[in-house]
């Protein structure tokens, strides 16, 4: 398998979940350095492209857990209905929470209890993996994409509230 098809491989980190995104970041300057299309010769933009995509592909959890999915050929449809109605119930929670709140601090809290939950589905992501459990792996991941998408609709939603509250007092210090 080439580092085209292992990202991990082309960021020389470890093929595991819990990645040292310091490694990572530093791997990523290192490469955009080497292949920068003003700096390299043969295929620059095709090179920065796909270490672009690498880069996102490793940085965010439910991507990586696709990635380490695939590299162990296990065919994955993150995008696949989830049939756990308790899970899918705490994410309506969630959902109906995030359409009623508008203060930032309540916005705060709720991707911080969204993030928590990541977390658990992260460990038992990990877990399975290492396990070679790999259906109960793919549910986890498919929970986490689902997770990581809340959590951006609640960063959103944060801020546009930062934007549109009318305190731009910081501007004229």
């Amino acid at each position: 398998m080439t580092s085209h098809n292992n990202f991990f491989a082309l960021f020389d980190l470890p093929v595991v979940f819990d990645i040292d995104k310091d490694a990572l970041k530093k791997s990523l300057l290192a490469l955009q350095k080497i292949h920068h299309p003003d700096q390299a010769q043969s295929a620059p933009t095709q090179m920065a492209s796909l270490i672009n995509h690498a880069y996102d592909s490793l940085y965010h959890d439910d991507k990586r857990a696709a990635h380490l999915l695939e590299l162990a050929g296990v065919q994955c449809d993150l995008n696949a209905s989830i049939n756990d109605w308790d899970f899918l119930d705490e994410m309506m929670e969630f959902r109906m929470a995030l359409d009623g709140l508008d203060s930032q601090d309540e916005l705060t809290e709720l991707l911080r209890a969204i993030n928590n939950q990541k977390s658990g589905y992260n460990t038992a992501f990990n877990n399975s993996y290492q396990a070679k459990d790999w259906q109960n792996a793919e549910v986890n991941a498919q929970k986490i994409q689902f997770l990581e998408k809340l959590a951006i609709d609640v960063q959103h939603k944060l801020t546009d509230s930062l934007s549109t509250n009318g305190d731009d007092d910081d501007l004229y210090v």
